[in-house]
């Protein structure tokens, strides 16, 4: 029998070959890792639903590339992306971590991500920084929710994804049913570069030793009885030993035909080569087929699938090359978006708007095959984006950044475009998990870390470079920026105390930490109960706040109850004027009136009026209407008779934040924060004639203008305004025989309003040419499954309830699901914004408001 044994560490028949019968040096020293050109750079995500296997496979990918010399387990809470004592503990990942292995003379960024739906901002964040994923799926669960929303996560994003069916060691795991629920539920064309290999045992029992790879015709063994940790493979080459293996070349031989005839619809090199080599499936080279699989998955027309068990320690090599072989390197993924602009907040005022169009200028974006993005012919410009700042115990505050264009150089100087401030670049770090590797620069396309910011960078903010010689930056340079990474609204809410007044300063600084490293988590202060109110993704992501708090950082605190947030708004606009004025023969005036909208506040009219300036995180609109200054601060702008040490943007940004700081405050009703309104400034003034005048006079104005018109509104109607709360878009996913029943606690219990109840597939005829297309992919017997469910998978038999709900009924609603459906119901839920509360539900609120 011609087969050889092998330390895993290629890809392609001529590399397995070399694999046995030659020695590969599998490590780089750090700095060799860090020189690694960028066509042969790889950033790439882990995802998938809580539970799959992202941090077990990670965990072995940094094993086989010699990164680490053991293999770290979740159960045994020894991993080295799971560093966190709350992600030890739970044994689930709670953020990202990044970290850099080399490959096949290739390196591999991994940004191993949460599955868990209430860190699901931890996902949004590193996908922006992604230009490839491993979407890893439970063979035996199969396309589970939240794997069906990071993968349109993804999507939506144009990265490109390969599939790996992970723990096909267990009882029921299904290969071929999962492939056909990631065609109809991914709705993707597939190729199954790998097939399990299963031994059978005894009494219809197969244990699962291996896989077929499809394009190098062979098959890998692990040979797990003298080698636990995987590493030694047994090769055979199948065309050569079908005699002896008759069963598995049908199988491979059936496979190749389905990838070529499925390859063939994409790409017609496969077609030449097929006619080329005497129109035999066999024959046509892996080279060519690699070829047109990896164009054709960097363009989002097809998904590679794996399988492994990555516990079992079987198929994570073959996976690793697949991400060499398929997803792409920085010089092939689309060109970032990037705009100049002189603020992200620009007021549209008439004397600004030259200003304003004069900084928006077109930047050009250009493609070098060696160093990557180059902006507007600059290949010195170094454009990152931060994505992720966290705090070490030991090294302070560390950034996350990618680097875009050029190369972050220790000991330089960069500028942060959001605030103007020059930073100095002194150490910069690769990480491992949470060790660092201390480097002089990061090129292009890569992921590092800057140390020493403290409070100078934020999430999503971009940082501009032109290495180590200073000089100083154009208008263009200074203003550069990357899109925004979006923040989902937090939904739920705690209140948090101190124990003592002597803890409330360490408290606060806690608080402070967590917010710099976490955005999605808010925090407001409501000053008539004395509370600090934290807010969140869910239960578990404030529940995760406090154990970093208490246990962490030490903090003496105590977290109430979680609750979701409630809002309050206008039910109808006023057009009644309230004046407010303070200092000396009230020099410091404002007039305002207050108005109201529903839905998103950037789809409404009033946002697109002439000095709105919209607030997305409370979905609320400010308006400086250009003629609201007085007519002695306009004269003496024109005329140059400006003594004040504050400039008019100065002034116009006080204003703001005290109408921003009185909608905060809350509203009548409960003092929830106010949402979904307008607030007109139509008049104002200020002594600019004067230095000792502060701009704060003016933001004391304002807040109290706004704060002053909201009481007399509700003074004078009762039902001026309205409680809103968060609804969410639920779907529940259940088998046909407890439909009734969890349909009739969504509506009772849950008090759902249920929109429809469909098939998985909601759209018939896609989900027709899905099917059609599952059924020409062909796929191998599921030998771990009972012989009723071979080869198929029933998806008309799985119904979705779609339903709107609102999100305090939605408070622990797992637990009961799980119980109906005998733990196999999920859901999953989107927000789709805040709603007027009807009467009923109003009184429930405010018996449980009451009642704190």
């Amino acid at each position: 029998m011609n087969n050889c044994s092998a330390r895993y560490g290629f890809i392609g028949c001529a590399r397995i070959l070399r694999r046995c019968f030659g020695s590969y040096s599998r490590v780089l020293n750090n700095s060799s890792l860090n020189s690694i050109s960028i066509n042969r750079t790889h950033n790439i995500g882990i995802i998938a639903h809580i539970d799959a296997g992202k941090t077990t496979t990670t965990e072995r990918m940094l094993y086989y590339s010699g990164k680490t010399q053991r293999i770290g387990n979740v159960d045994e809470g020894d991993t080295v992306t799971d560093f966190l004592p709350s992600e030890r503990e739970r044994g689930i990942t709670i953020q990202s971590a990044a970290i850099s292995i080399q490959w096949d003379q290739n390196k591999i960024n991994i940004i191993d991500t949460p599955g868990h739906v209430d860190f699901t901002f931890e996902v949004i964040r590193s996908l922006r920084v992604l230009d490839g994923c491993v979407t890893i799926l439970d063979g035996v669960a199969g396309v589970e929710a939240q794997t069906e929303k990071v993968w349109k996560q993804a999507g939506h994003l144009g990265i490109p994804r390969i599939a790996y069916v992970n723990k096909m060691d267990r009882d029921g795991a299904g290969f071929s049913r999962t492939v056909k629920e990631i065609i109809q539920k991914l709705q993707t064309k597939v190729v199954l570069c790998n097939l399990p290999y299963f031994e059978y045992v005894s009494d219809n029992e197969f244990l699962f030793k291996g896989v077929i790879d499809v394009l190098n015709k062979t098959l890998l063994k692990w040979d797990l009885e003298t080698d636990h940790s995987g590493n030694k493979v047994d090769v055979v080459l199948l065309e050569k030993e079908k005699e002896s293996y008759p069963e598995l070349f049908e199988m491979l031989s059936k496979s190749r035909e389905s990838m070529v005839e499925t390859m063939g619809e994409i790409d017609e090199t496969i077609i030449d080569s097929f006619l080329e080599n005497d129109e035999d499936y066999m024959k046509i080279p892996s080279q060519v087929l690699n070829a047109a699989i990896r164009s054709a998955t960097i363009k989002n027309q097809i998904t590679p699938v794996f399988c492994g068990s990555s516990f079992k320690n079987i198929g994570v090599q073959p996976l690793m090359d697949g991400v060499i072989s398929y997803l792409p390197t920085p010089l092939e993924i689309e060109k970032p978006e990037i705009r100049s602009e002189d603020s992200n907040r620009v007021i549209k005022m008439k004397k600004k708007k030259s200003k304003a169009h004069k900084s928006n200028q077109a930047i050009s974006l250009d493609m070098n095959p060696k160093k990557g993005l180059v902006i507007n012919n600059d290949s010195n410009l170094t454009v990152a984006l931060a994505f992720k700042v966290v705090t070490h115990k030991n090294r302070g505050v560390m950034t996350y950044f990618r680097v875009y264009s050029g190369k972050l150089v220790s000991n330089s100087s960069a500028i942060n475009t959001r605030t103007g401030k020059k930073l100095n670049v002194k150490k910069l770090l690769l990480m491992h998990g949470e060790s660092p590797e201390p480097v002089n620069y990061i090129s292009a396309g890569n992921i590092g870390v800057i140390t020493g910011t403290e409070n100078e960078i934020i999430t999503g903010d971009t940082l501009v470079s032109s290495g180590v010689g200073s000089r100083s930056f154009s208008p263009l340079e200074s203003s550069i920026h990357m899109l925004p990474i979006e923040i989902p609204p937090p939904l739920f809410n705690a209140s948090i105390e101190p124990y003592t007044a002597g803890d409330l300063r360490h408290m606060n600084d806690c608080i402070q930490v967590l917010m710099r490293e976490d955005p999605s988590l808010k925090v407001s202060v409501d000053e008539e109960m004395g509370q600090t109110i934290l807010s969140g993704m869910g239960e578990l992501h404030l529940e995760i706040i406090k154990e970093r708090l208490v246990k962490d950082m030490k903090a003496n605190v105590r977290l109430r109850e979680v609750a979701v947030s409630y809002k309050e708004t206008l039910t109808k606009p006023t057009y009644k004027r309230e004046t407010y004025a303070l200092g000396e023969n009230n020099s410091v005036s404002i007039d305002v009136e207050l108005d109201s909208f529903e839905g998103d506040a950037m789809s409404s009219p009033f946002a697109e009026e002439e000095g709105a300036i919209v607030l997305e995180q409370e979905n609320n609109i400010v308006i400086l209407e250009s003629s609201a200054a007085s007519s002695k601060i306009l004269t003496a702008l024109e005329e140059r008779r400006w003594k004040s040490e504050s400039s008019l943007e100065d002034l116009q940004e006080s204003l703001i934040q005290g109408c921003i700081t009185a909608l905060q405050l809350g509203g009548p009703i409960f003092g929830f924060p106010i949402h979904s309104t307008v607030v007109r400034v139509k008049a104002w003034d200020f002594p600019i004639e004067e230095k000792t005048t502060s701009p704060s006079l003016l933001l004391e104005a304002a807040r109290k203008a706004v704060s002053k018109n909201i009481t007399l509104i509700h003074e004078n109607s009762s039902t001026a305004f309205c409680v809103l709360e968060p609804v969410m878009l639920t779907k529940v996913y259940v088998n046909s025989d407890v439909l009734g029943e969890v349909s009739h606690d969504l509506t009772h219990r849950c008090q759902a309003t249920i929109t429809s109840i469909e098939d998985s597939n909601e759209n018939i005829e896609a989900a027709r040419l899905l099917e059609s297309e599952s059924e020409k992919v062909y796929v191998p017997p599921d030998y771990t499954l009972n012989k009723n469910t071979l080869n198929s998978v029933n998806l008309k038999s799985s119904k979705v309830i779609v339903a709107e709900t609102p999100l305090k009924e939605m408070i622990g609603y797992l637990s009961r699901l799980r119980s109906i459906t005998q733990g196999r119901g999920t859901y999953d839920m989107i927000y789709l914004g805040m709603r007027r509360v009807v009467q009923s539900r109003l009184d429930a609120i405010t018996k449980g408001y009451n009642s704190l």
